[in-house]
């Protein structure tokens, strides 16, 4: 998997620089596709990632947008005893913000943060039962934007992402807290259309 991502990545990539392009209009709005992957952070399994949403391009300096996504992440290990792993899906939802610098006609270098809600929904194991469970997120990253033209931009990034807990119902014989951490660093290739 990892494999495919860095040649998409790449392919990607080539494409940007080799494509003309012109500066856009801001202050309009857009939708935004974006996929990648995640890989987790201590207890949390690596998993790929999709999302869709909307968003504003309020001017040539700062843009936002609302997602929501999905993440289905495999092998997460609980942290009750004996030590247990399961699978995990979970539903982002951000309000995100970018500040962007423009570096070149139609390239530009951004940071960014994003607050929201996660619900992690975990798989049933032997002696603990699944569970869905509603989280605080939030998220926080750098990243590289790229105007193809008046319509279309792509974004290729960085980000840190908090999705809250994930948790089990432990049945007798289960001694922990049965819950993990939900922690990834992303790397994301987005596009966006402008209307």
């Amino acid at each position: 998997m990892k494999k495919y991502l860095l040649s998409s990545l790449a392919i990607a990539g080539f494409m940007m620089v080799s494509a003309g392009a012109q500066a856009i209009d801001f202050s309009k709005p857009y939708i935004v596709g974006e996929a990648g992957y995640s890989f987790g952070i201590k207890n949390t399994g690596d998993a790929g990632l999709l999302g869709i949403g909307t968003g504003y391009h309020f001017n040539e300096f700062a843009r936002g947008d609302i997602t929501v996504g999905y993440r289905g992440w495999g092998d997460v290990n609980m942290r009750g005893e004996p030590k247990r792993k399961t699978d995990v899906w979970s539903l982002p939802v951000l309000a995100n913000l970018y500040l962007t610098y423009p570096v070149y006609d139609n390239i530009s270098v951004y940071g960014m943060g994003g607050l929201g809600m996660a619900w992690n929904k975990t798989d049933s194991m032997p002696d603990a039962k699944g569970a869905t469970k509603s989280n605080f997120a939030w998220t926080a990253g750098v990243g590289l934007d790229y105007y193809v033209n008046t319509c279309l931009s792509f974004d290729l990034g960085y980000r840190y992402t908090d999705l809250g807990q994930a948790r089990v119902k432990v049945r007798d014989g289960y001694v922990g807290q049965g819950k993990s951490d939900m922690r990834s660093n992303d790397v994301k290739l987005s596009a966006r259309y402008y209307f």
